[in-house]
């Protein structure tokens, strides 16, 4: 038994009924459409709100490029995803390395923390660890419903977070055009 097995067998063997039902309803909600569009949404109203157009477009940027790689990098591995008795969401399809979830979650978590200017050290720590704490709970999700070997979710966080990372810094490098257009 490998190491991912020995995980998942001993996942499997402890959960429990009331968590299980709590987890999954999370999982489900965070694969619907329309839960994923309300979170868009919010997110769009944020930074129209605060006007933190920089932060908005690297959070964004970093979440859509560790998707598509995650994506793209899933047909190159071709890794199967738990199955029998090691899963309890056996409708999520496709391959799992690496985890979309985790690659995108901490993409996104990442950019958010380096772009936003916090207000002072203090409160980037909270929010640095409030979105690390995130992004665990998530790809522990996907580890406890069965949807991802811990290895898949693992190196989702390794590739989601450098681009991030990288995202941010390339944001930060656009100047911002100082040439005004005028109005007809």
């Amino acid at each position: 038994m490998g190491f991912d097995e020995g995980i998942m067998r001993v996942v499997a063997e402890t959960r429990q009924d009331a968590v299980t039902r709590a987890v999954r309803a999370i999982g489900d909600a965070g694969v619907g459409i329309e839960v994923l569009g309300l979170l868009a949404l919010a997110g769009v109203a944020a930074v129209v709100v605060t006007r933190s157009w920089r932060v908005g477009a690297a959070a964004a940027a970093s979440l859509l490029l560790a998707d598509l790689i995650a994506h793209n990098l899933k047909q190159v591995i071709g890794r199967p995803r738990p199955s029998g008795d090691l899963t309890v969401w056996p409708e999520i399809q496709g391959w799992a390395m690496p985890s979309t979830h985790a690659a995108a979650t901490s993409a996104l978590a990442m950019a958010v923390f380096l772009a936003v200017n916090w207000e002072s050290a203090r409160t980037r720590r909270t929010a640095g660890a409030a979105l690390a704490a995130a992004v665990v709970f998530i790809g522990g999700c996907m580890v406890y419903l069965g949807a991802h070997w811990p290895t898949d979710v693992l190196v989702g966080w390794l590739l989601g977070t450098p681009v991030g990372a990288a995202v941010t810094w390339a944001a930060r490098r656009v100047r911002p055009s100082t040439s005004q257009i005028p109005c007809q």
